[in-house]
């Protein structure tokens, strides 16, 4: 499941689906499609195209159920806390460790170039829950809120 619309290489809409997370919270899968993944190795990473994945848009994290990653024509091993996966030529195509809780996470950092937003004060001050406008310039001159540029002060 991804919540990520735009790393679909094939979609189709579906009837909204309700899913139940670990935490009683409910989402909706609203389309399904083949999702491709960067699986980590070392510095590197390795696509893999998963099928028939659903969309929930509401998810904060894609999650991969390991049997999609099978279906993918991979094997996956767990040893020593170490989640490895290989392809169909025994290849080793990424390595995950286990973090703390014991999940298996990968974390990855997507950057791109964004032009600053020119924004009144005011306007900022309404669309972030009416913080106290001296607030609002901290936030802004710590690096906390970034990606605007403040018109007046």
């Amino acid at each position: 499941m991804s919540p990520f619309r735009d790393r679909f290489q094939t979609y189709q809409a579906i009837e909204p689906h309700a899913i139940s997370a670990a935490n009683k919270r409910v989402f909706y899968a609203i389309g399904t499609g083949d999702l491709r993944i960067e699986v980590p190795h070392g510095k590197s990473s390795t696509p893999i195209i998963l099928k028939d994945v659903l969309h929930a848009p509401e998810m904060e994290l894609t999650i991969v159920s390991i049997n999609q990653i099978y279906k993918a024509g991979n094997s996956v091993i767990f040893k020593d806390d170490t989640c490895t996966i290989k392809n169909k030529d025994n290849k080793v195509i990424g390595v995950i460790p286990a973090s703390a809780n014991g999940l298996y996470k990968v974390e990855h950092v997507h950057t791109a170039m964004v032009a600053l937003e020119r924004v009144e004060l005011a306007t900022l001050h309404r669309r972030l829950c009416h913080i106290a406008p001296d607030g609002l310039c901290v936030l802004i001159s710590k690096g906390v809120v970034d990606g605007v540029q403040l018109i007046d002060d």
